[in-house]
């Protein structure tokens, strides 16, 4: 290197030296090193100077200053020097001197260095290499970053590092960057920054320098993550309103990074001190507040300032308004404005007014609304205060300063007052009157008036008129004449009125008129007068008393009363509610003066004194009374008659009394209703007055109308007399229900045919006396057929006509009755020719062929003819006629005729259910009775079908002369109806009435193969096989006429005893639990005739050799197929020999008839029996095919296959013969009577033992046997309690568990080795018990749900130290979430770096694998190279993400993999191939390389979307669709699988018990969610975090059980098709049926819908049935003021890709079309869907919504119709919207479907999946980001199927399965009842189908 000064020249030399030069200042101070690099490497040269002023550095290469793209210059901050860099190295060109040239004013000076490059195959072998460069990291701010480095070579490397391309000084920084060094050597070079900063973000490379060269790694990017999130308000400050007075909180919060400080202002001015800001969240305190002000919370950081404002309003009472201004008067009103004076809204103005001067309290007026207001009613000319208040929410708040107003004037309204009048000579009056009360403005003037005749008009009267006083004098009248005067007052404005007239006698000395005349009632006959007195001129004029004149109004007679002078008289026994006219005038010496005017006054109502007149009551109904009545007379009314009452009450009986009042007065006449029939009431009227009611009326007695009876006679009777004649017999009706006099009777008969009548009823009329009734032969009305059925029923009846008959009783004329309905078939002949003697007569004998005996009927001689009666159609007849003479009867004439057949006229009768199975049933039936035939049977046709079923009947068709059928392929527990018909040549007959019979339960088939086994004459043996070897209840056998014997369960036959020889049985076996329920047998038997009516019959005496010989009974029956002779051995009581059966029917033949048929006898009991006297049973002796007519029993030979044994001594026998006939398809017997005793010589006794003698020889042994197996249960119980004290071993609820228990899965092994107290008390559930089993843990708001969870085992007792340890905690996002170090993954260690094994995640087994999953937290930034290493470690396929990245603002998870492209995570490569994402999940497909290693993996990334922020998803449809697409892309072979939520523990639980319950259900009837959540939290803390996770999974795995898996290939559709549409083994229904029954089943409740059901909404939703759920509703904006404004009944509707991709509403009302308009726009919908016509079937099922020819407004919409094009299946009209308020407008295409059918479905698919193709086209297209809208009329229908295809076919097209179930279902938890009939159900499939058709590789 060389440093040169300029100027002067020094010789070269190799070290540095500093020159010599004066002042300079100038130093190295590092210089450029020689390096070694390798071709394609980088080279670095540092150098720095220091001078004064700073040096400038300059680069050459051979003298000249470098420039070349790969030469790079890079300055220190310092300005200190430069970095020169090469990059890539190249050989031979970069190969050469470089200088540093340093230089100031002062000087320059310059160092130089040399660069040696080697290509790689140069290299010596000591050459420094990188074993480990530098990764990618981020850190977080203040943590510490280690850049890791190692190299090797020989000798061993220095290792340096640079940053951004400067070298990293190590020095200055107090130690906090580092250089790490291994035991004082260089090898390990990494670099450690503690308390990263932000400026420590760079690119870091290592460089390794040894004496061979120099080698740089790759770089890698150090980021420093310092959260800069600006400042946002978690918590805004929210408005209030308080009282004046009142204390507030408002509390402000703000979120960032960094943290923002927050503080209040109010105004200008800082509330919160500036030394004491808090950081994030800042209360403000307000106390005692007395002003609404607004408050401003500000947030800082060094990322910006931001405020929000609340509003604190105290709630203050308005303010006084301005004073009022007066604006308007009129001489009634001031109209006033003011000013609010308010700035807040106030509620209304108050205006409170008052007379000037006034004390009293200010009239006011409310609710004016506006600041002006006009109030009226006030008097003219006059003086008001007004002022006014405003009120708001709180109350009302000072008044305004008063404005006073006066109202205009206006003519006086009121005369002048007190008009008075006296003479001052005869001539001269002098007149005095006082100002009108209401003179209204201000008196000009007054007028007077007067005349002598007061009938003129005024005008024509006398006047003066005077101005400024108030009185006048007025000359020249004329003397002794009366004047009358009239005075009246004016103002500017008009004339008042006149006063009353002032009467005045032109007379000196009279008094003039009494003043103030005025009168008031005291009483309502007393009326009290007042007056002032006239003035008195001086003791002459004295008023010596007064004259009163008065009439009552109506009357023109006046009265005249005197009385002595006073002021006031009290004028008595006037007449009530009258009016009085009153003159009065004063009286004196010198005359009487002048009247007053009339005065009229009305003496007040009283009660009437008189009752209503005329009271006249009839009855017109037999309920009714019709009461009319008068008014009192006039003057007994004492007032306005308002109203009467009327009160009746009965007479009979329970006495009733009623009262109605308030009949208003123009009411009569009156119907009193409801009344009883025919009963006497008493009825009284009183007329009311406003005081009150006057006097009742006279009772007056009426009776009610008679009225047919309405109860028919009582107790009615009838007997058969004769042949002819019967009688009836009955008793009255009840008397409460006769309803009049019972007149008499009428008795109804009538001939019955088949239980129908036949012809017209006959009627008897019998008088009241008969209680009885007689016909006979004489009887003149009729005579009785017989043998006949009558239907009688007798009625009784009244004046009113006929009552209610009795019920019919039905009764028979004499002989047995048969009633048929027949033909008759007429013979005619004629005598025999030329008879020897005279005929006597004929006999004809005639009949059916093939019935007999025949009819034989005797005639007299003259008859020829006779008509024969109940001839059966299609049947052969002989006719044999003989003609008669005292000689005997002749040679017989013969005929035979057939009639002709037609078709039966009856109906198989007696249809029953022989035997009932589960799916099929045994029908049995009695053929149409033989005179119903009408010809020969040929075949019968059973009709059966399900009653619930809508379905046609099935039918089978059964030749004749087969009378039973066996049902087949039925359901089971399923009521059928059964109808049987008969054919017979011609054609059917009618069908028998119906029978219902029930097919039995699956799991209640109690006995089957119910038969008989044998009849006997008087006995029948029964026999069945049973299914439960425990049965609880016993069987009860019916049989004959209600008899019935009960049967212990467990036995397997039965003999029925004491039965009818020859006879045919029914036997009904029921289960005595269900016979209700229909769960029978039933067989048909016919006991054997009584063949063998005598007994066997001993001939001689025993002999020594046990021989006896007997006579056998004879036989008169061909048809047997054997004889045996039975030998009964007799057992032995108490000394004596018994038998204890009667006759042998009563034994139990069992054993015998198994010997007889050989069946179940083994040879050994032959033997055995065949040995004898061990054996005291019954046993066959002998075997004959005839029977002979003697036989020796016990001769020892055989007979057939029978020993004939000796007899033993001392024994008693008795024996018969048993037949064995072939009558009937049953095995049947017949047996003679027992034969007498028979007894052997006893030579040595050998008796039956008694059985109780015997008993001990039995019970003693079984005694032992108990004690043993006592003792032995013993110790297994000591034995079983040790194991349970010493270890944990559980043991299982039930053997069905136990058999389930698989040792390989962990669950199970857990509950035999480590089961929780919990777990022995929570056993598996069985799959067939689930659904019940949530519902009991869900009753009562899931409290047994919630006792469950918190009973499973938190399992926190193990370790977790890894997890503690300070280098592994910054790894936990979670401090509380930890990994236990029993089941930590554990990663491979990374050599000297500590914890490099450790990551936050656990092993989790599954069902029958251990660690088949991995649970782990969501990545931080620092340990996403720890998650993909696990993963590559693992051997991974599939990871599953149960979280979104942000969830509510807070970060859930970090983005550990790539966006696009690739992403190096510490040793791992992730390159990012394929992303899907779809509406409810998203699956990421990663290539995966680790470094050092050529293989690549891939791996699978599903991420659940759907999880919402807050609890769990409403439905768990979409999750299990989820799981099933994982499950299908998790290869058998991959390792475990990675499942993370945030920490791990909550979603991840819920998705690995889901997904291992649901591979136990594949294998296993049972299923352990407590247990298995056991076993995880015994794995990993925390495992299902919450109750509601606990009760989703349950919910998940019932519908995982109920729905099971309906996915299928596409390429399997067909098939899978072909088997859906097949009718369900056991079911009755195809599998398509079943399969949308099942949807069917989930119904929602009705919280789920909650606005829907408002009453300001339900007139809104087309069907009450059909609304949207709230969760997935669409909301409008809300309009202010209008309740359920945001409401339209619509629901949006995931896509296949998209969530909310559709809205399904339903076809808009006219009352929605607006609200309509509005989603659409608001929702930023522009493709409208329309599947409906507006009419279909005669109703609406849409509204026109749209305009058709010019643009229309819907609210604030203005629609436009621009286009429609007609297609072939469609209609697409296009609209231009325009919102009125902005004027923005957008284009809305509506797609009308008009080929779906009115009724049904479309016939093809292909149609409708074109249509559903071409809007899809046209929305991507055209439209914008909103969803498309689809409706038809309810929008659940059509819709759902348009939607449902949609979602199908794209995940057909992409995934290439169909699901159509679990697409439905989907739907149907956003919008209830979506694809609502089967119809469309299968319309979906088969669109699918024909759409798979188009594609090929498909269709194969």
């Amino acid at each position: 290197m060389v440093e040169r000064c300029r100027g002067k020249k020094k010789k070269k030399k190799k070290k540095v030296q500093t020159p010599s030069c004066p002042h300079t200042h100038l130093l190295f101070t590092r210089t450029p090193e020689d390096q070694t690099g390798v071709q394609g490497g980088v080279a670095s040269f540092v150098c720095q100077a220091t001078g004064d002023p700073q040096p400038r550095i300059v680069w050459n290469k051979k003298g000249k200053k470098v420039s070349n793209q790969r030469f790079e210059v890079i300055e220190f901050d310092d300005g200190s020097g430069s970095v020169l860099r090469i990059q890539p190295l190249r050989t031979p060109r970069d190969e050469a001197i470089y200088e540093c040239h340093a230089s100031n004013p002062a000087g320059e000076i310059t160092a130089s260095t040399r660069l040696s490059v080697l290509r790689e195959d140069q290299l010596p072998s000591g050459f420094p290499t990188i074993d480990m460069g530098p990764q990618l990291k981020v850190v977080e701010r203040s943590r510490t970053a280690t850049m890791l480095c190692a190299a090797s070579g020989n000798p061993d490397p220095e290792i340096t590092w640079f940053k951004d391309f400067l070298p990293v000084n190590t020095s200055s920084n107090n130690g906090r960057i580092k250089q790490l060094r291994s035991g004082g050597t260089p090898i390990r070079g990494a670099l450690q920054i503690e308390m990263s900063e932000e400026s420590d973000q760079g690119k870091y490379e290592c460089v390794a320098t040894n004496s061979d060269g120099t080698r740089y790694s790759t770089p890698a990017n150090l980021y420093v993550r310092v959260r800069r999130v600006p400042p946002r308000f978690s918590i805004p400050p929210a408005d209030s309103e308080i009282m004046p007075g009142g204390n507030v909180n408002i509390t402000c919060v703000a979120v960032g990074s960094p943290m923002p400080y927050v503080k209040w202002m109010l105004g200008a001015e800082d509330l919160t001190p500036e030394d004491d800001m808090p950081i994030g969240r800042n209360v403000l305190e307000l106390t005692d507040v007395r002003q609404s002000n607004n408050y401003t919370c500000v947030a800082m950081s060094t990322l910006g300032v931001i405020e929000a404002v609340a509003q604190i309003i105290v709630k203050a009472l308005p303010k006084a308004p301005g004073t009022p201004v007066v604006t308007e008067r009129t001489a009634t009103s001031i109209t006033l404005t003011w000013d609010s004076g308010n700035p807040e809204p106030v509620s209304y103005y108050i205006i409170q007014h008052r007379a000037k001067g006034s004390e009293d309290p200010y009239k006011e007026i409310d609710g004016i609304a506006t600041t002006r207001y006009s109030v009226g009613g006030l008097s003219p000319y006059s003086h008001y205060d007004f002022r006014v208040a405003a009120v708001n929410t709180i109350g009302q708040g000072p008044s305004s300063d008063v404005v006073e107003a006066r109202t205009a004037e206006q003519a006086p309204s009121s005369p002048p007052r007190q008009v008075r009048g006296r003479m001052l000579s005869t001539t001269t009056a002098i007149i005095h009157w006082d100002e009108p009360e209401e003179p209204n403005g201000q008196v000009v003037g007054y007028r007077v008036y007067y005349t002598l005749d007061n009938m003129l008009p005024v005008n024509q009267w006398e006047k003066q008129m005077v101005r400024s006083a108030n009185f006048i004098t007025i000359q020249g009248l004329t003397p002794n004449k009366t004047y009358y005067i009239r005075v009246l007052a004016f103002t500017s404005v008009g004339d008042g009125p006149l006063s009353q007239d002032l009467q005045i006698i032109a007379k000196t000395g009279v008094p003039s008129q009494p003043s103030e005349f005025k009168g008031e009632a005291k009483s309502e006959t007393s009326i009290l007068l007042s007056w002032v007195a006239p003035p008195q001129g001086g003791p002459d004029n004295q008023i010596t008393g007064y004259e009163l004149v008065y009439r009552r109004a109506d009357n023109t007679e006046e009265k005249k009363i005197s009385f002595e002078p006073t002021t006031s008289y009290l004028l008595k026994n006037l007449k009530p509610f009258s009016t009085y006219t009153f003159q009065l005038a004063a009286r004196s010496k010198h005359g009487i003066g002048a009247y007053t005017n009339e005065v009229s006054i009305d003496t007040p109502q009283t009660l009437p004194s008189a009752p209503p007149q005329d009271i006249t009551c009839t009855s017109p109904s037999s309920t009714s009374i019709l009461v009319s009545w008068a008014p009192p007379p006039l003057e007994f009314q004492n007032g306005i008659i308002t109203g009467y009452s009327i009160q009746y009450s009965t007479k009979e009986g329970n006495k009733t009394s009623k009262r109605i009042d308030g009949i208003p007065s123009e009411s009569s006449p009156y119907l009193l209703e409801n009344l009883e029939k025919w009963t006497e009431y008493g009825i009284t009227v009183q007329a009311m007055t406003e005081a009150g009611a006057g006097p009742e009326s006279l009772q007056l007695l009426i009776r009610t109308e008679e009225d047919v009876p309405s109860g028919p006679p009582r107790g009615v009777e009838a007997e058969t007399l004769n042949a002819s004649a019967i009688r009836v017999k009955w008793r009255a009706p009840a008397p409460e229900r006769r309803h009049g006099q019972i007149r008499g009777y009428q008795v109804h008969y009538v001939r019955m045919n088949y239980g129908e009548p036949q012809g017209q009823p006959f009627i008897k009329d019998i008088l009241i006396e008969d209680s009885q009734w007689e016909y006979d032969d004489s009887t003149e009305y009729v005579n009785l057929k017989a043998d006949t059925p009558y239907s009688v029923s007798v009625g009784a009846y009244t004046a009113k006509g006929d009552g209610a008959r009795t019920k019919p009783v039905t009764v028979c004329t004499a002989l047995p009755c048969k009633c048929v309905h027949t033909s008759t078939a007429l013979l005619q002949w004629y005598p025999p020719p030329n008879p020897p003697t005279p005929l006597l007569g004929y006999r004809l004998t005639f009949g059916r062929i093939d019935v007999l005996p025949f009819t034989v009927m005797e005639f007299p001689f003259k008859d020829n003819r006779y008509t024969a009666q109940g001839i059966h159609k299609g049947a052969n007849y002989v006719f044999r006629l003989s003609a008669r003479n005292k000689m005997g009867y002749g040679e017989e004439a013969v005929k035979e005729v057939t009639t002709s057949e037609d078709v039966p006229s009856g109906y198989p009768e007696n249809i029953i259910s022989e035997e009932a199975f589960a799916t099929s049933l045994r029908l049995a039936w009695k053929s149409v009775p033989l005179i119903e035939q009408n010809g020969k049977i040929t075949k019968y046709l059973v009709l059966y079908k399900d009653i619930n079923s809508r379905g046609n009947a099935s039918e089978v068709v059964v030749p004749a002369p087969g009378s039973s059928v066996l049902l087949e392929g039925l359901s089971a527990d399923t009521v059928y109806d059964v109808r049987v018909c008969a054919f017979t040549a011609v054609g059917p007959g009618p069908y028998s009435p119906s029978v219902q019979l029930r097919t039995q339960r699956l799991d209640q088939v109690f006995a089957t193969n119910f038969r008989v086994k044998a009849a006997m004459k008087n006995s029948v043996l029964l026999s069945w096989e049973i299914r439960d070897k425990n049965p609880a209840q016993p069987f009860t056998i019916l049989y004959g006429k209600g008899q019935s014997v009960e049967v212990d369960g467990k036995q397997t036959q039965k003999l029925i005893t004491g039965l009818e020889p020859d006879t045919q049985y029914s036997f009904l076996l029921t289960n005595r639990a269900n016979s209700a329920g229909g769960l029978q047998h039933r067989v048909t038997a016919t006991t054997a005739p009584d063949l063998l009516k005598t007994k066997p019959i001993v001939v001689g005496k025993t002999n020594a050799d046990g021989m006896v010989t007997v006579q056998l009974p004879t036989v008169p029956n061909e048809s047997t197929k054997g004889y045996y002779v039975v030998v009964v051995p007799l057992k032995k009581q108490r000394g004596k020999f018994l038998n204890p059966w009667e006759e042998p029917d009563q034994m139990n033949l069992d054993e015998l008839l198994k010997e007889i048929n050989r069946t179940s006898v083994s040879r050994a009991l032959r033997i055995r029996r065949q040995a004898g006297q061990s054996d005291p049973r019954a046993y066959v002796t002998a075997h004959f095919k005839t029977l002979p007519l003697e036989f020796t029993l016990g001769d020892g030979r055989n007979y057939g296959d029978f020993r004939n044994r000796p007899l033993q001594n001392g024994q008693e026998y008795v024996f018969f013969v048993l037949a064995l006939l072939d009558l009937s398809e049953n095995t049947m017997y017949a047996t003679s009577p027992y034969s007498d005793p028979v007894t052997s010589l006893d030579v040595d006794p050998k008796p039956i033992v008694d059985e109780e003698e015997g008993l001990l020889w039995v019970v003693g042994p079984v005694l032992a046997v108990i004690f043993i197996v006592c003792i032995v249960i013993a110790i297994l119980l000591f034995k079983r309690k040790r194991a349970e004290a010493e270890g944990r071993k559980g043991s299982f609820p039930c053997s069905k568990a136990m058999s389930s228990h698989h040792p390989t899965d962990p669950v199970e092994l857990r509950r035999i080795n480590f089961q929780t107290p919990g777990m022995a008390s929570h056993p598996p559930v069985p799959i067939s018990e689930l659904a019940d089993h949530i519902e009991r843990l869900k009753a009562n708001d899931n409290l047994k749900f919630s006792q469950e969870y918190e009973s499973v085992d938190p399992g926190q007792q193990f370790t977790w130290e890894n997890s503690n340890l300070e280098v592994n905690k910054p790894k936990n996002r979670y401090a509380n979430v930890i990994a236990y170090d029993h089941s930590r993954v554990i990663l491979s260690s990374i050599e000297g770096v500590p914890g490099s094994d450790y990551i936050n995640a656990n092993y989790i087994d599954g069902y029958r694998r251990q660690n088949a999953y991995i649970a782990t937290q969501g990545s931080l930034p620092e340990t996403f190279g720890d998650f993909w290493r696990m993963v590559w470690e693992q051997h991974t396929a599939n990871i599953i993400m149960m979280t979104k990245l942000e969830e509510k603002s807070r970060v859930k998870c970090d983005q550990y993999w790539p966006t696009r492209g690739t992403e190096t995570y510490g040793l791992i490569q992730v390159t990012l191939l394929d992303t899907v994402e779809l509406a409810t999940y998203s699956v990421r497909t990663f290539a995966l390389y680790k470094s050092g290693s050529n293989e690549k993996r891939e791996v699978r990334h599903f991420q659940f979307t759907a999880w919402p922020d807050h609890g769990v998803p409403e439905h768990p449809t979409p999750f299990l669709a989820f799981l099933r697409r994982v499950k299908a892309c998790n290869p058998p072979d991959a390792g475990p699988m990675v499942v993370h939520c945030s920490a791990g523990v909550g979603r991840t639980g819920c998705f690995i018990v889901i997904d291992a319950m649901t591979e136990r259900i594949k294998q296993e009837k049972t299923i352990d969610i407590y247990g298995h959540v056991t076993l995880m939290r015994s794995q990993r803390n925390y495992m299902v975090q919450t109750e509601d996770q606990y009760i989703f999974i349950h919910d998940a795995l019932l519908e995982a059980v109920t729905c099971g898996n309906t996915e299928v290939p596409a390429r399997n559709l067909y098939s899978y098709i072909q088997r859906l549409t097949q009718i369900e083994p056991g079911e009755n229904v195809t599998g398509m049926e079943l399969e949308f029954k099942r949807l069917a089943s989930a119904k929602a409740h009705t919280s789920r819908f909650v606005s829907a059901n408002l009453p300001c909404n339900k007139f809104k939703n087309r069907l009450v049935n059909i609304m949207p759920y709230e969760t997935t509703r669409v909301c409008l904006q809300p309009i202010r003021g209008v309740e359920g404004s945001d409401y339209i009944n619509a629901s949006f509707i995931d896509g296949y890709r998209q969530q909310k991709a559709y809205i399904a509403t339903q076809g808009p009302l006219a009352e929605t079309t607006e609200d309509y308009w509005r989603m659409l726009w608001e929702h930023n919908s522009t493709i409208v869907v329309m599947l409906t016509k507006l009419r279909e079937m005669g109703r609406e099922k849409c509204h026109q919504y749209w305009p058709a020819e010019r643009s229309a407004r819907y609210q604030y919409f203005v629609v436009d119709p621009m286009a429609e094009y007609n297609m072939p299946q469609y209609i697409l009209r296009e609209f231009k919207v325009t919102d009125a308020r902005d004027g923005q407008s957008r284009t809305v295409r509506q797609f009308q479907f008009t080929d779906w059918p009115e009724q049904g479905v479309p016939k093809s698919g292909e149609g409708f999946i074109d249509f559903i193709g071409q809007v899809h086209k046209t929305k991507e297209q055209f439209g914008q980001d909103g969803p498309i809208t689809v409706h038809c009329s309810a929008g659940v229908g059509r819709t759902g199927v348009f939607i449902t295809l949609s979602i199908v076919l794209e995940r057909m097209r992409y995934e290439g399965v169909v699901d159509i179930f679990q697409t439905v279902k989907m739907l149907r938890t956003q919008r209830p009842a979506t694809v609502q009939t089967e119809d469309q159900y299968q319309f979906c499939y088969r669109a699918s189908l024909e759409y798979l058709g188009s594609f090929d590789h498909y269709a194969t």
